[in-house]
């Protein structure tokens, strides 16, 4: 090669990413992320710049949405930002921002609102067009190449020719948003608390109830944790207890926990909790350990408790991250690409790893051969009892359990050594929070396990998460920081830390705790309310009097049982008062919405706060 060749491949190389794209999402500490790093999309991440370029161009801002287990997320992702066509139309025109819904709750929560508003629906990858000023204008969910083609070309001709048209559209309907979120939150003057809350929404949860198949509604099924702790803690009478047995039940032995590995996935397609959506979330486990345990102790059902310890095995063994912490996700697609294709078993699979006697009974108890085809891959369901499973065999109970867990073993053995899973091992601070409140119920359970695991994450979250007075949202594996810490984070790392401080007698543990409680009062409460993050980027920053449940509990909600805790180990007057303040601010939303504030409803009505002189309280 001659010097001027030499000089061509240099000049090549660098401006080949100008050409196809400047993506600056590569070797992005977020795997979500970086798994769009090579995308022809000229990806931006969320921030100020990304919408600075917008204002100054005058160009539409496109935000995608998404998380790494996320399985129609890495759809789109091959089949749309993959695509030089799509690649090119977005890049003239647009300003793409992809984001990590996992990194940024806040701006998930905000366009996911819009997203539900004007289309009925939600759900993930979403995708949110936004003017230069931040008004979303148009947003979906998962589209196929060419109706996401025809979108972006439809809103790009519409930019150009009727741009004032459009960006009035955009403001009005973010002022009816907006007017909406004033009515849910204003006050109501009748003198209740939110303890009074509770007959109405033990109500709400029942009338949604399914009493055949457990669960709430009637075509997905989510563990839906906010409502199961809100029935487990307050909910009394004899149809409660049914349904609550039932639920939990179906939900350790049909299709939403994986028989052989253990965990659980985040939710089932189906009403019948046979057919999963297949990632594992360390949110869903944790809260999940944390329900079963609770309910071991309500119902006096040991067996109840060996799930929530058999899930914690489960993110030790394949969640945990060197240092203490646990990753984020497993993703719903094997390496292959195929969705639930590390869960799923064959009869050819099956008889290379078991002998007869084990076929025979993973066929009965775990309907393995349920179609009648050697080649279908089937997922594990426990269809069967114990009881009856014994009986059918003539087996003492000892004697299947202890065959049980020999297969289970050996399937665990089988399917490490020849499938695989992509892992999001981003460490979030937040998760690992509940990581440790489960792990500290579980040690409150005497679990020595759980003990060694808790003390281990304790450590991670005040050497590795806590820098310089600040939580960070998370690290990576390699320890860099990833965005700055929201209400979520410190409501459950200071409950995590305060929960272990309560039953190790860890005081370091509770001090810190006690300072994340009172960081996140003076952050993220005002008179107004409670702000999710400090700061936001979209116009009309929301502050909400009380904050909704999701798939997780409220924020909110975390935070008044934290200080809750706090005030026990130490009393703080100024603190008693702000807590008794907001347990006795009632809103429209209350009435509106109760199953939505199932968690707030239920700490209010489980602590009873009085103030006391000294500033502490009793229950």
């Amino acid at each position: 090669m001659n010097v001027t060749q030499k000089i061509l491949a240099v000049l090549l190389c660098l401006l080949l990413p100008t050409l196809l794209g400047a993506n600056q999402l590569k070797h992005h500490p977020s795997p979500y992320l970086a798994l769009h790093g090579d995308d022809p999309v000229d990806w931006h991440p969320w921030g100020a710049e990304a919408l600075e370029k917008a204002r100054r161009e005058k160009k539409l801002i496109f935000v995608s949405v998404g998380y790494f287990s996320c399985h129609w997320c890495h759809v789109m992702q091959r089949e749309s930002f993959s695509d030089p066509e799509i690649a090119r139309v977005l890049n003239r025109h647009y300003i793409s921002i992809k984001v990590d819904r996992e990194l940024n709750p806040a701006l998930d929560g905000r366009l996911m609102d819009f997203v539900q508003a004007t289309t009925g629906r939600g759900g993930w990858p979403m995708n949110v067009f936004l003017t230069p000023e931040g008004y979303p204008v148009y947003g979906l969910t998962y589209a196929s190449p060419a109706r996401f083609m025809r979108i972006i070309e439809d809103l790009r001709q519409r930019w150009t020719n009727a741009r004032d048209e459009l960006e009035t559209a955009a403001h009005d309907v973010d002022t009816i948003l907006a007017g909406q979120r004033e009515t849910e939150n204003s006050l109501l003057d009748d003198g209740r608390t939110l303890d009074r809350w509770q007959a109405p929404l033990i109500d709400t949860l029942m009338d949604a109830a399914d009493t055949l198949k457990g669960g709430f509604g009637d075509q997905a099924k989510f563990p839906s944790v906010p409502q199961l702790w809100a029935l487990l803690e307050v909910g009394k009478g004899e149809d409660v207890e049914a349904f609550l047995r039932l639920t939990l039940d179906t939900m350790a032995t049909h299709g939403l926990r994986d028989l052989i590995g253990g965990g659980f996935f985040r939710y089932t397609v189906d009403p019948d909790w046979e057919t999963p959506h297949y990632e594992k979330m360390l949110y869903t486990n944790a809260l999940l350990a944390v329900l079963y345990l609770r309910a071991a102790e309500r119902f006096d059902r040991p067996w109840y408790r060996d799930v929530a310890l058999d899930t914690l095995r489960f993110m030790a063994r394949e969640m945990k991250a060197p240092g203490g912490a646990f990753i984020a996700s497993l993703s719903a697609v094997d390496e292959s690409g195929a969705e639930g294709g590390y869960y799923l078993w064959s009869q050819k699979q099956l008889r290379k790893v078991l002998s007869d006697e084990e076929m025979d009974l993973v066929n009965v108890g775990w309907d393995m051969n349920r179609y009648g085809n050697d080649d279908a891959e089937v997922l594990p369901l426990q269809l069967v009892s114990d009881e009856a499973l014994a009986r059918q065999f003539d087996l003492t109970p000892e004697t299947l359990r202890a065959r049980m867990a020999s297969i289970r073993e050996k399937l665990q053995q089988a399917r490490a050594r020849t499938r695989s899973l992509p892992r999001d091992d981003k460490r979030l601070t937040a998760w690992n929070g509940m990581a440790l409140y489960a792990l500290a119920e579980a040690t409150a359970a005497d679990d020595d396990d759980a003990r060694k695991q808790a003390r281990a994450l304790r450590d991670f979250i005040a050497v590795t998460l806590w820098r310089d007075g600040r939580l960070l949202r998370a690290v990576d594996a390699r320890g860099r920081g990833m965005g700055a810490a929201g209400l979520a984070d410190y409501a459950w790392a200071a409950l995590g830390l305060l929960r272990w401080s309560e039953v190790s007698k860890d005081a370091a543990a509770g001090k810190l705790g006690r300072r994340l409680v009172e960081t996140a009062w003076r952050r993220f409460h005002s008179d107004g309310g409670w702000r999710k993050t400090e700061r936001t980027l979209l116009p009309r920053p929301l502050v909400q009097r009380h904050l909704a449940d999701g798939a997780l509990p409220s924020p909110e909600a975390i935070l008044l049982r934290a200080t809750r805790l706090s005030l026990m180990m130490k009393p703080d007057d100024g603190l008693a008062k702000r807590l008794a303040a907001v347990i006795a601010t009632p809103t429209r939303s209350l009435d509106d919405n109760p199953y939505w504030h199932a968690s707030l409803i239920a700490v209010a009505s489980a602590i009873r706060l009085q103030v006391n002189s000294d500033g502490g309280g009793k229950r």
